[in-house]
């Protein structure tokens, strides 16, 4: 019994090792997978982080919370001549023991015009009650639409302007979307991180959240010449 604990460690060693092995083998596929992908798209791609973007768009949801926050295996280039960048994101909540390493991948897409704050995300538990004591979210005519994601904005005609039946209804299409924020001419899509493709996806909802704003909108707070900037 004297001698069990001497092969326990070394059996710990061994697979602590081996664990760290592979993560690094998956982290080095990763960011091969996420150049080819860079590359298909006619995107830059970069494994770090050259612009601090968690400080960058720190008003935005994603980037307040936690600690220890990082973007990489960043793709960046242009769709339609508007700008768009893509990354993986990390960030930590609590610490020693209690500590948790989140993971996320996000797309960027520059708008064409100045938008009022505005989240959507799916709706949960803490949702439902605080619609009970008078805490609602904004409701839309579509009831699924409504049951589905909580939608918050500082300009709640902005809210229904954007979130129109047209749209409403390809985000239902979609199955899952993931959570979108829009302020300033920036519009943000993440969800926990997944496989590469899902990059493609995050940029198809992106495109196709840009292409549907009314042309009223766009005429009201078009911003001249901020689509094709980095955002």
């Amino acid at each position: 019994m004297e001698a069990l604990p001497c092969l326990i460690f070394p059996a710990f060693i061994a697979v602590a090792v081996v664990a760290i092995v592979l993560g690094i083998i998956k982290a080095r596929e990763r960011r091969e997978a996420m150049a080819r992908l860079a590359a298909s798209l006619g995107f830059d791609y970069h494994p770090d982080d050259p612009w601090g973007l968690p400080a960058r768009y720190d008003r935005f949801d994603l980037f307040e919370r936690g600690h220890s926050k990082r973007a990489y295996n960043i793709l960046c280039g242009a769709i339609d001549g508007r700008a768009v960048t893509a990354f993986d994101y990390k960030y930590t909540t609590g610490s020693g023991k209690n500590q948790t390493t989140h993971y996320c991948q996000a797309a960027v897409l520059a708008l064409p015009i100045r938008a009022a704050r505005l989240r959507l995300r799916s709706e949960n538990l803490f949702d439902q009650v605080a619609s009970w004591v008078g805490y609602d979210d904004i409701d839309f005519e579509s009831d699924e639409f409504s049951r589905r994601y909580y939608v918050a904005s500082d300009d709640r005609k902005f809210a229904y302007d954007i979130f129109h039946a047209q749209l409403i209804d390809y985000l239902l299409r979609c199955g899952r979307s993931p959570n979108i924020e829009m302020a300033g001419a920036i519009l943000i899509l993440y969800e926990r991180q997944a496989g590469i493709e899902n990059y493609r996806r995050l940029i198809q909802i992106g495109e196709t959240i840009v292409k549907s704003i009314p042309d009223y909108v766009l005429t009201a707070r078009a911003v001249q010449g901020h689509a094709g900037e980095a955002p």
